[in-house]
C-alpha cells in the first residue's frame, strides 16, 4: 500500500464520490479510480460500494479507511518533525585563536559532523575574539588565558610551553639574553597574547630586538625561521613534523612552561546546555598532539 492510494481512499470516502476526490486531490478521476482499484487487488477485498448517487463503505473498507486515517496522521507527524529537526538544528558560533594547530578546528568540524551541529568557525586574535564575544557575535572563543575577567564563564582548556625557532644551523641557546639583538619574528603585532609573551620574553632577558617583524600568517612565520631571517617564540604545538625537520627548536623553562588556553562561552544560551559544552570542550583539548612535538 502506498499512502498516495491510502489518501485518494481517505478522500474518496470523506467527499462521497471519485469526481470531487479527484478535484479535491487536483487530480484526473481515471488516477483516482486506479490508486481504489490497487488497494483492492493488493488487498483482494471490495473496499467501497459503488452506486449512482456516491461510495459508501464496506465492512473491509471501514476497517481499511480506520487504518488509513491513523497511517497518513503519523505520516504527517513524521514530516514535521523531520522539518522541525532539520529548521531547529543547532547552530553555534565559535572563534579561535590563530596559533593554535590547524587540526583543531579540523576536529571542530568533525565534532559539528558527529554531534549534527552547525558549527561555524573563525580565527583570530585574542582581543578581538573577545571583544566580538561580548558583543554576541559568539557562542564560546578559545582564547589566551589572562584577558577575560569575572564575568566571563570560562574554563582552561590547555596548559603547554613555549619554545624559541630558529633556522637549523643556530647555536644552541644557554641563556635567553643571548637573543638580543636579534630579529623577532612573528604573526601578528595585533595579537595581544603574542605581544604579551614577547614582552615577558624581552623583560626577562633583558632583550633589545633589532626589528620586531609581523609575517602575517603562521605558515610564512615558519617558513621564514627556516630560511634564517630571524627567531620566533611561538607554542610547541603549533609546530609540525614538516616544520620541525626545517627548523630548530629551543626549550624555554619558568613562565614559558605554563602558557594556558581558555574556553571562555556562554551560560544563558537557551538552546546549548554549557555544562555538556564545556565538557565536549575539554574533551576535545586532550589530543595527545597537543603535548608532542610535531603533528
Amino acid at each position: 500500500m502506498k499512502l498516495s492510494e491510502l489518501l485518494a481512499f481517505v478522500t474518496v470516502v470523506e467527499t462521497g464520490n471519485i469526481t470531487q476526490a479527484a478535484e479535491r486531490l487536483n487530480r484526473v478521476q481515471s488516477s483516482i479510480s486506479h490508486r481504489i482499484r490497487s488497494l483492492e487487488d493488493n488487498l483482494d477485498v471490495t473496499l467501497l460500494d459503488r452506486k449512482t448517487d456516491g461510495c459508501t463503505l464496506t465492512a473491509q473498507g471501514q476497517i481499511l479507511y480506520d487504518y488509513a486515517l491513523k497511517i497518513l496522521n503519523l505520516a504527517d507527524d513524521c514530516k514535521n518533525n523531520i522539518y522541525h529537526s532539520k529548521s531547529s538544528q543547532l547552530n553555534i558560533r565559535i572563534g579561535i585563536i590563530e596559533c593554535l594547530p590547524p587540526y583543531i578546528v579540523s576536529s571542530l568540524i568533525d565534532l559539528g559532523h558527529d554531534l549534527g551541529w552547525n558549527i561555524d568557525i573563525s580565527v583570530g586574535n585574542t582581543l578581538s575574539l573577545l571583544n566580538a564575544f561580548d558583543q554576541n557575535e559568539f557562542d564560546a572563543v578559545i582564547i589566551g588565558a589572562g584577558f577575560s575577567n569575572t564575568q566571563h564563564a570560562r574554563s582552561i582548556l590547555l596548559s603547554s610551553e613555549l619554545v624559541i625557532i630558529t633556522e637549523k644551523n643556530y647555536p644552541t641557546i644557554q641563556d635567553i639574553s643571548s637573543l638580543d639583538g636579534e630579529v623577532f619574528l612573528l604573526s601578528s603585532k595585533k595579537c595581544a597574547t603574542t605581544t604579551r609573551n614577547y614582552n615577558v620574553l624581552f623583560n626577562e632577558g633583558h632583550i633589545t630586538p633589532k626589528r620586531v617583524v609581523e609575517c602575517g600568517s603562521y605558515p610564512v612565520l615558519f617558513s621564514s625561521i627556516a630560511a634564517g631571517k630571524g627567531v620566533s617564540l611561538v607554542l610547541r604545538c603549533s609546530i609540525s613534523s614538516e616544520v620541525q625537520n626545517k627548523i630548530k627548536i629551543h626549550e624555554l623553562s619558568g613562565q614559558f612552561n605554563d602558557f594556558k588556553i581558555e574556553l571562555v562561552y556562554r551560560t544563558d544560551s537557551p538552546y546549548l546546555d554549557s555544562t555538556k559544552f564545556k565538557g565536549i570542550m575539554t574533551s576535545l583539548f586532550q589530543d595527545p598532539r597537543l603535548h608532542n612535538i610535531g603533528y
